[in-house]
């Protein structure tokens, strides 16, 4: 157990230290809260130490909230890129089976010469299906691109997930080791091992509170866009007819 805890700490650290130095907002925050935390150095915590409790505890029940709202933005964004998910499907789909028809229509047409070739009602000349063909595989392609990009922001939701629930486990934890100290505190004065035990509750709040901040950032649907601009090149063209 003490392993998988030292473990999500120094995840979490790993990735504090990322968006510390890339956002201002988050940076504010975190060192305002560090600023409270280093106030509560052991020789504070032995002073004034039912004060203490009190301060990690509103830092727990602040850490619950942060992650009940990261457990819904995760929930938000995994309704969206799942229905992304869905259109992309279902245009791969729709996509491969017109590909098939058209390369089909072209060969047929151009083994016996009959240009244009008709296509959904209308004539068709030799150059607009070649041009069809190669922005139609190119779309194609760019669902698949984006599918497998939506897929892997699934798999990252999965681990938010995951984060989270290991937050709420960590906070209910702390709260437990609250009301022991407050009880602890009701039956004797304070001690050089209860002090440390009340330390170690900070030290491991600290730690959720900020995994909490850090699980709240949803992933950008704008990330996931795919450039689908279609240009002819023969070779390309000769290469999907081939397939």
């Amino acid at each position: 157990m003490l392993k998988i805890i030292m473990g999500i700490v120094v995840a979490a650290c790993v990735a504090v230290g990322v968006l510390y130095f890339t956002s201002d907002v988050y940076r504010a925050r975190l060192d305002a809260a560090a600023d409270q935390y280093a106030h509560w150095t052991p020789e504070n915590i032995a002073k004034d130490p039912e004060n203490y409790l009190a301060f990690c505890e509103q830092q727990a029940n602040k850490a619950l909230i942060d992650l009940k709202a990261s457990e819904i933005s995760v929930a938000q964004s995994r309704g969206k890129l799942e229905a992304m998910r869905a259109d992309a499907q279902n245009k791969i789909a729709v996509g491969d089976k017109a590909l098939v028809d058209l390369k089909d229509l072209f060969r047929k047409t151009e083994a016996s010469n009959a240009w244009p070739a008709e296509w959904q009602g209308q004539k068709r000349d030799k150059d607009w299906m070649k041009r069809q063909i190669v922005a139609l595989d190119q779309q194609v392609e760019a669902q698949k691109q984006l599918k497998g990009k939506v897929e892997v922001g699934l798999k990252k939701l999965d681990g938010q997930v995951t984060r989270v629930q290991q937050g709420r486990a960590q906070v209910q934890s702390q709260l437990a080791e609250i009301k022991i100290g407050r009880d602890m505190l009701k039956v004797q004065r304070i001690t050089d091992e209860l002090t440390v035990r009340l330390v170690n509750i900070k030290s491991v709040l600290q730690a959720t509170a900020s995994t909490a901040s850090e699980t709240s950032g949803v992933i950008s649907l704008d990330q996931l866009a795919v450039d689908s601009a279609v240009t002819v090149d023969d070779s390309q063209f000769d290469k999907i007819m081939g397939q």
